[in-house]
């Protein structure tokens, strides 16, 4: 809050000080309610436990939150912004001005955009409002944003009318002109461009790409994946056909998404895009809306939802994961969740495991409660404290729902007295999501490049969602899948060659050991996996005798296979789609190079024939190809990490790289993690994109 008058500051961290040590004083009371409960909990069901600790009188007094009240919306706060805006703007300092300007509209007293007489409002009392979308158009025309720069003009007038100058007419009537030429673009990656001072606005906000192929009973999955079952691991998505590294296996909005506390001013509430002009919540000044169009949806679904407690809810004491399981639950609302959570219980006991989360047509929809709440909970993995636990952050949201007075709504929107089987419904459904989400949660990041530097680039976590088709992938820290963001939007592409079969998997928890091959070596070996690469044998997996060319352990021969070949996919596929993506290869099988050709028996990769000597494939053949490769890899690795942009051929390589080292390779390979952290890279680098010169990570009050 860098800038906030100091009686703004002080009132702030009253609030806050007296909520934080009320959260202490909670704590401390959980405790013993924690002791008491814990020794009936292996005897109780979920819903039984909540119902006992929501009786406990002594749990009314220590968990019932104090919401804090909205602030924000003052003019004084709003001039003082005004002041700081234009003094930046007179020497030029357009990136400190927006930001002013931005803030100063975010904090101005704001007229209810809902109610049915909008236009009726009195202007003295907007005007500081007026001013801010009037100096913010300014701004937005010396940055050739002409589209926003109109749309301000016309929100400043809207507001006040009295205050119209031949000079706003004049910078609409060139907006208008300069659109009609093409000239309003949004910010291009070009080595021109970044040479701007303008840099805190450098972000791109591509739309994402399309699945060629869909899943007809999974639509955000690709045709190449599908669901399958085994007891040891659950649900779980594996190859339909040899997929190739860099094509997409997903596609998904999200069952529901938020934004981090303090990404708020950055990143829109709704579509989690980062916003140069943002739009206000007339209500709060926690919140941005990067259009129109994402304000009307806000304002009338999730953010109208949280809108009274989200100052509460976005406190460091309340933690991440509450602020998701809330918005579950909005999203579903309480009459729906009366509705749908006996069928679902049902399902859970009477349907096949595989089967969960398919609807009665047999289609997995991830829009759909459903999907979320099938999700795998694994409560019997977790002691007695932890689900205990669980039980007491279900009711402290609980409370919040209540509090906001926004929840217990009938289906026709009115609001109603919850009784304690409500409470109940509401508060073990919560602790079930807290169960689910532990493991299932993903964060949605956006990728900062830092300008002229070769490797500081990173991901940056703006948020985190529910994304139910790809959590289904398996766990592993060496994942043959990863994701990537537009938005809120998750798009999953293979990072290696996962052949028909296989299953996909992902790294859905950081820095952890589990007991995927990656964590056993790394414990091994805990300083780096294996340089030398090792041509495996493609009947028992086993390392290939670089001497004699001979599998120790089923004896082929890799030297006198010869001959027999089917082309390798070099380049196969650069199915290059409008708007954005990695070329995939979806199936085709197209030698596009010169003298690209690998020796390969055709069909075959498993000598099947007891005792048979002749080998899949010729070993120096694949070795030279792999060599040759390689070298080409080097110079696209170098080219890629200093230029701005890499083109299809670039990447071309590194994708048939991965794929001869997950084919022919004994894993895990050093250089296998080099070149899929180098395709990651070239995928980020599509995404969302936030690019810098310096490292912006302390907090702007609104970009």
């Amino acid at each position: 809050m860098e800038g906030v008058p100091n009686e703004n500051i002080r009132e702030f961290k009253h609030m806050t000080d007296s909520f934080s040590a009320n959260m202490i004083k909670m704590r401390l009371l959980s405790k013993e309610i924690l002791k008491e409960t814990t020794k009936i909990w292996p005897e109780r069901t979920i819903e039984e436990m909540f119902s006992y600790i929501w009786s406990l009188d002594e749990a009314q007094k220590a968990l019932t939150p104090v919401i804090l009240p909205v602030i924000g919306k003052k003019d004084s706060l709003s001039s003082f912004h005004l002041q700081k805006g234009d003094s930046a703007y007179q020497i030029n300092d357009l990136d400190t001005a927006l930001k002013c300007y931005n803030w100063a509209i975010v904090t101005a007293p704001h007229p209810d955009i809902l109610a049915d007489n909008v236009e009726a409002h009195d202007t003295e009392m907007y005007k500081c409002l007026a001013r801010g979308y009037e100096s913010r158009s300014a701004v937005l025309f010396a940055l050739k944003q002409y589209e926003k720069c109109s749309r301000d003009i016309d929100r400043s007038l809207e507001l006040d009318s009295s205050k119209i100058s031949c000079k706003m007419i004049e910078m609409k009537a060139r907006c208008l002109k300069l659109i009609s030429e093409g000239k309003d673009k949004p910010f291009e990656v070009t080595a021109e461009s970044l040479k701007s001072s303008h840099l805190s606005f450098a972000y791109t906000n591509p739309e994402p790409p399309k699945l060629s192929e869909v899943n007809p009973t999974m639509p955000s999955l690709s045709s190449s994946v599908k669901v399958a079952y085994t007891p040891s691991q659950g649900r779980h998505l594996i190859a339909d056909k040899d997929i190739n590294p860099g094509e997409i296996v997903s596609i998904d909005d999200g069952y529901c998404n938020i934004v981090y506390s303090e990404m708020v001013k950055l990143h829109c509430t709704v579509c989690m895009k980062r916003s140069m002009a943002p739009l206000p919540c007339p209500i709060c000044d926690t919140v941005v809306f990067c259009s129109e169009e994402c304000r009307k949806e806000g304002l009338s679904g999730c953010h109208w939802q949280e809108c009274p407690i989200l100052p509460t809810l976005y406190l460091p004491d309340m933690g991440r994961r509450h602020a998701l399981a809330y918005r579950v639950m909005t999203k579903t609302s309480y009459a729906k969740l009366k509705e749908l959570i006996p069928l679902l219980r049902l399902e859970a006991e009477e349907k096949s495991p595989m089967n969960l989360g398919f609807n009665n047509e047999g289609i997995y929809d991830v829009e759909h409660y459903r999907t979320v709440y099938h999700l795998k909970t694994n409560i019997e993995k977790h002691s007695s404290e932890a689900v205990v636990e669980r039980c007491l952050e279900a009711f402290i949201i609980t409370k919040l729902l209540h509090l906001s007075g926004r929840y217990f709504l009938t289906s026709d929107g009115e609001p109603f007295t919850p009784s304690h089987e409500d409470f109940v419904l509401t508060g073990s459904t919560l602790v079930h999501h807290m169960m689910n989400l532990m493991s299932t949660v993903r964060d949605i990041t956006f990728f900062k490049v830092q300008v002229g530097v070769q490797q500081p680039s990173h991901q940056r976590a703006c948020g985190n969602g529910i994304y139910s088709a790809s959590c289904l992938m398996s766990h592993t820290c060496n994942a043959n899948c990863s994701p990537f963001f537009y938005g809120k939007t998750e798009i999953v592409r293979a990072m290696h060659f996962i052949p028909a079969g296989k299953p996909l998997t992902m790294q859905h928890v950081a820095h952890v050991h589990c007991s995927c091959e990656t964590c056993k070596i790394s414990q091994e070996h805990p300083t780096k996996f294996p340089r030398i690469l090792i041509l495996r044998c493609i009947n028992c997996d086993d390392g290939i005798s670089p001497v004699t060319k001979v599998c120790p352990k089923c004896h082929l021969n890799y030297g006198e296979a010869e001959g027999a070949a089917v082309a390798e996919e070099e380049g196969a596929a650069v199915a290059e789609e409008e708007g954005a993506a990695v070329a995939e290869a979806e199936g085709a099988a197209v030698a596009e190079e010169e003298g690209a050709a690998v020796a390969e028996a055709e069909g075959a990769t498993v000598a099947e024939a007891e005792g048979a000597t002749v080998a899949p494939y010729n070993y120096m053949e694949i070795k030279r190809k792999i060599e040759k490769v390689q070298l080409q890899y080097v110079v696209v690795m170098q080219f890629c990490y200093t230029n701005i942009s890499c083109s299809d051929k670039e990447l071309k390589v590194v994708r048939l790289l991965i794929k001869l080292l997950c084919k022919y390779v004994k894993q895990p390979c050093h250089l296998l993690i080099n070149a899929t952290n180098t395709l990651r890279f070239l995928c980020d680098k599509r995404g969302s994109c936030v690019y810098f010169k310096h490292d912006l990570d302390s907090p702007c009050p609104v970009s």
